[in-house]
């Protein structure tokens, strides 16, 4: 598919309108610029924002996306960078911030098997944001251990010992290069009614331990909070329960002040919370919105604002 017919639907998006945005913010900074769903809606409905700072990976997407908010070119500060960036980014910026953090994947690097993120599709082996060949390095260079490691701790599999066997053992006469190489070989060694859910699990494993989504996440949360002030935001959409539980621990952490006790088994306050939850519990798609748009269906979001 073109890239200029790609439809990308933003997940969540009239509750972070509503929430993670208001009239007296005057600068965004959207981690996961994509094809800039998110920016066209806020821009759209918040036209006191005052600059756009938005960071991608894929130069494509970047450029796709000016090409959409052209109407806002003037407001746009778009870099072809990680988010993990945002304190070198926002050194300029004005306040109240608010910063976005969509952690899907786009919807066109899943539809496009060139980009080699799905399995629904054959395409090179890559599931790198960048668009080099990461997880075909992993898959055939990394050790037993790593590769078991990666598909235990980020896929969750429980077979994950068997299946890093398996591959290890397939490259040693044919190295993995396509995305249904690695499908059928995960397949082969699966119950057959287990053959869905391990093959996703295993490509998410992948995608996780190549881009190193988790510890991504972790710096990029302590940066923002190193440039927002008193009152600005932090809004963070997840899709799976290893991001979702990471991001609650680390708001739970800002959010909680730091104690000591003393000789009389008292606590005494030695740092305030830095943070405040705006809602204790996550945000989630309404049925309507599964309804038009299924894969925000285990979308979940956390807001938390610096005091």
């Amino acid at each position: 598919m073109n890239i200029e017919q790609a439809v990308h639907i933003p997940v969540l998006k009239n509750e972070i309108l509503e929430v993670l945005y208001s009239t007296e913010t005057k600068s965004v900074f959207d981690g996961t610029l994509g094809l800039g769903g998110h920016a066209k809606a806020t821009l759209e409905q918040y036209p006191n924002i005052q600059t756009y700072y938005a960071t991608d990976l894929d130069p494509q997407h970047l450029s796709e996306a000016a090409r959409r908010l052209k109407a806002f070119q003037d407001k746009l500060s778009l870099h072809n960078t990680s988010f993990t960036e945002i304190h070198s980014i926002l050194t300029k910026a004005t306040h109240p911030l608010s910063i976005l953090l969509d952690l899907g994947i786009c919807s066109n690097h899943v539809d496009e098997a060139e980009k080699g993120f799905s399995f629904k599709a054959d395409g090179p082996l890559k599931m790198s944001f960048s668009g080099d060949n990461a997880a075909e390095v992993f898959v055939n260079e990394a050790s037993e251990t790593e590769i078991r490691n990666a598909l235990r701790n980020f896929g969750e599999m429980p077979n994950a010992q068997q299946i890093s066997k398996e591959i290890v053992k397939y490259r040693q006469e044919t190295r993995i290069t396509r995305t249904h190489e690695l499908k059928n070989l995960i397949e082969t060694h699966t119950h057959p009614l287990k053959r869905k859910k391990a093959v996703t699990q295993a490509f998410q494993a992948i995608r996780i331990a190549v881009n190193e989504e988790l510890k991504v996440i972790e710096t990029t949360i302590n940066r923002a909070f190193s440039v927002m002030q008193s009152g600005d935001k932090l809004g963070i959409i997840t899709y799976h329960s290893l991001e979702d539980r990471l991001v609650k621990r680390l708001f739970k952490e800002l959010s909680t002040p730091i104690t000591q006790a003393d000789n009389f088994s008292l606590h005494s306050v030695v740092q305030p919370a830095v943070g405040k939850l705006i809602n204790k519990k996550p945000i989630l798609p309404s049925e309507t919105e599964i309804q038009n748009n299924p894969r925000s269906r285990s979308a979940k979001l956390r807001i938390i604002q610096k005091v």
